[in-house]
């Protein structure tokens, strides 16, 4: 039974990887396309310390006659209820009503919603369905734009007391001192990232040619060094879809032949669906830095500790143990951002549905941003 769960999981990898582009970007490219939709300095000002919040996304979800989705923080004033490609704005009291968090819509509403029954069910979709956790249950999926379709996007003034109550990013001056040291100096900066489809920036606006067309949050990335540190900042995407750790380290030379400055690691999303156990796990991302070392004993890491799958999902599984075992490499020349425990904290006060594209695993635009905020504040010091 265990040999054919794991087949199930690895098809569900396959399809995965099918319906998306298999590789990261290519090398310095930025997508422009944002330019008649959004301001990405806005976009790159972190949740947690903006006066205003721009374009946060809510999945409307119906549960029997009430249809709501509900903001991260308390709102003194709405700006703006759009659709998520940004084309269209709805209108206050007719098609939203705003309380104690939520975005209620009346009767009559042009917002769209999915039924709460629509996400886990019993019989499967083809096509719009992946197995679920529980034997004999589905959960709704696709990898199209069909969320990004439903989704709404939400622009607010925050109440002063709501206070965001997860991690936040440390400045790791002291912990990467090389690659900091080059950043404030100017010096050319070679940047690697290297994981799965999360890294890709698979279910990313850009990624998948519909507007507001956002950057992939490593190219995000990337920006946000440039605008701080100016135009040296080179970086290269080797990141492949429905990977595990294991296969990087395969594969490792792709990123040794960057010659790099800084690599940054985002494997784990899919050992944790595979239930690759934590210590293993652990080896093989030592193994990944030990191998790049070999080369270049000044190159230094950021390791990405992975959000969580849908709890509903046959891809959720351990992936929540893994930033403990992140924690065991840290020291000089490597840290973690811990992007597992900022998703626990958002899911405590936001459904899985509004920060995903897919409804399984991979962040949509508002997730992609926080995963930019958070490892862009490692290396640039926020205010």
């Amino acid at each position: 039974m265990r040999d054919l769960i794991k087949c199930s999981f690895c098809a569900c990898l396959f399809v995965l990887s099918a319906v998306t582009m298999l590789y990261g970007q290519q090398n310095d490219h930025i997508e422009t396309r944002w330019k008649d939709y959004i301001h990405l300095r806005d976009y790159l000002v972190p949740f947690w310390q903006a006066d205003t919040v721009y374009d946060e996304i809510i999945q409307i979800i119906k549960d029997g006659d009430l249809a709501q989705g509900t903001l991260l923080f308390s709102a003194k004033k709405i700006l703006s209820v759009r659709s998520a490609d940004l084309k269209k704005e709805f209108v206050k009291d007719k098609d939203w009503i705003y309380k104690d968090r939520r975005i209620v819509l009346p009767p009559g509403s042009a917002i769209p919603y999915i039924n709460k029954k629509d996400l886990l069910f019993n019989v499967e979709r083809p096509g719009w369905s992946m197995a679920g956790k529980t034997k004999g249950t589905f959960v709704l999926f696709s990898e199209s734009t069909y969320f990004r379709s439903m989704q709404i996007t939400v622009s607010y003034i925050p109440e002063k007391n709501s206070r965001w109550k997860g991690p936040r990013p440390i400045f790791e001056e002291k912990r990467l001192p090389l690659t900091v040291a080059k950043l404030k100096t100017g010096d050319t900066v070679k940047v690697v990232f290297y994981g799965n489809s999360i890294e890709t920036g698979a279910n990313s606006s850009g990624f998948q040619n519909q507007s507001p067309y956002m950057p992939s949050w490593p190219q995000l990335i990337i920006y946000n060094l440039r605008e701080a540190y100016g135009p040296r900042i080179k970086f290269s995407n080797k990141s492949v879809g429905g990977k595990i750790a294991r296969w990087g380290l395969e594969n490792v030379s792709v990123v040794v032949d960057q010659k790099p400055d800084l690599v940054i690691i985002g494997f784990g999303m899919n050992d944790g669906s595979l239930k690759v156990p934590p210590g293993a796990y652990r080896q093989t991302i030592a193994g990944i830095i030990d191998s790049v070392r070999m080369r270049n004993p000044r190159v230094e890491f950021i390791l990405i500790a992975p959000i969580l799958a849908n709890p509903d999902a046959i891809q959720s599984g351990i992936q929540a143990l893994y930033k403990g075992e992140l924690d065991k490499l840290a020291g000089t020349g490597i840290v973690v951002a811990d992007l597992t425990t900022v998703h626990q904290e958002l899911l405590k006060h936001k459904r899985f549905q509004d920060m995903t594209g897919n409804n399984v695993n991979h962040p949509n635009d508002y997730l992609a941003r926080w995963y930019a905020q958070f490892i862009s504040g490692l290396l640039i010091k926020y205010n």
